[in-house]
């Protein structure tokens, strides 16, 4: 992937940044990563589902399990839909661990009622399309999961963590020592304002996922973990328009089907309908990093009540209060001709066969 700095330089050189646009790329060397899936799912037209559906379709990645967390659903809609998901993607045999129904310190008030997520939510979760699945969620906590995994395979887990860091947070709490044990840490979440499209989508300065749970944010940007940020910068590159939505439709597998059925009245409602892809830049970026630019950024969170509650805040070097900060790598451009190409290809493909060894 290509990497710039410091913040200044990447800004100013976005125009100059590698190749042109079409222009023949050397494909990455195959990579398998071995990852844990922590996501606040929601069913399709949510972009966790569509992340799913790629992360299943992609033989670079295996998934170790999927462990839930409250975000834009609560822990028992999200965990239902996920379940009722992985039957009809035939992949029954991808445990699923329920994970924090709250974020750690963030309470619920009226903005947060009122406005988009129902993390907050204890109403009784809703069926799922064609009912509740047969599929369980295992009996394990994803915290303890996360912990046992990572412990067990030092060095060779990669997070992909397209929620609320809840989960991972009370992961690090829970077992001193558990970040240096971590591979990767990819994330799906903030708004870098230091580059372009950097507002938040909650707040003017917030994203949603670090909105939710900005202590959790801080404590794993904090870690000491290699991370790579996948922020909103990034992800407003990525407009799916009707046009690419009908060729994603043309297919006809089980979930695009199911892609119809749940997605379809919304373009057709309104045809200039144009939907921003969150958490499936992240999931590609892991499959193939030259998907995305990236520039290091020192990268930290407000948790001060107030009106930056959640931003996520970066610059090429620590600034006072940010002490604590660590430098990642943050995306902020994409080659979106190539990604949803590369998207729509895998996620037409025939529903992939259970591993041998998982039959």
């Amino acid at each position: 992937m290509r990497r710039m700095t410091p913040a200044a330089a990447a800004v100013a050189a976005l125009a100059f940044a590698g190749p042109a646009p079409g222009e023949p790329r050397e494909p990455p060397a195959p990579q398998r990563h071995r990852i844990i899936f922590d996501t606040d799912f929601g069913m399709i037209p949510q972009d966790d589902a569509y992340a799913l559906m790629l992360a299943l379709h992609s033989p670079e990645l295996e998934i170790l399990g999927i462990t839930t967390v409250a975000g834009n659903w609560s822990i028992e809609q999200g965990t239902a839909d996920v379940l009722r998901f992985l039957e009809i993607a035939e992949r029954r045999d991808l445990p699923v661990y329920a994970g924090a129904d709250m974020p750690l310190v963030h309470e619920p008030d009226e903005y947060a009622r009122t406005t988009y997520g129902s993390w907050w939510s204890d109403a009784p979760p809703t069926p799922p399309p064609g009912g509740f699945a047969e599929k369980k969620a295992e009996a394990l906590g994803a915290v303890q999961f996360i912990v046992d995994t990572v412990e067990q395979n030092p060095g060779a887990v990669t997070l992909l963590a397209i929620g609320p860091l809840t989960n991972v947070a009370m992961a690090l709490r829970q077992a001193p020592g558990l970040a240096a044990k971590v591979k990767r840490l990819v994330i799906m979440g903030g708004a870098v304002a230091v580059l372009p499209d950097g507002a938040g989508n909650m707040t003017p300065a917030a994203e949603f996922n670090f909105w939710v749970d900005p202590e959790a944010a801080r404590i794993v940007l904090r870690s000491g973990i290699p991370i790579e940020l996948s922020p909103l910068n990034v992800s407003r590159k990525a407009a799916m328009t009707r046009a690419w939505f009908e060729k994603l439709v043309a297919a006809d597998t089980p979930f695009t089907r199911l892609i119809r059925e749940l997605d379809g009245p919304r373009y057709a409602e309104d045809p200039e309908r144009v939907v921003f892809m969150y958490d499936q830049i992240a999931v590609a970026s892991l499959i193939d990093p030259t998907l995305v630019t990236t520039t290091e950024l020192y990268v930290d969170v407000d948790t001060n009540p107030g009106v930056s509650y959640g931003a996520a805040l970066g610059f090429d070097r620590i600034w006072p209060g940010a002490e604590g900060a660590r430098k990642m790598a943050v995306q902020y451009d994409l080659d979106w001709e190539r990604f949803i190409r590369m998207f729509i290809e895998r996620v037409t493909r025939p529903i992939p066969a259970r591993p041998a060894s998982q039959r």
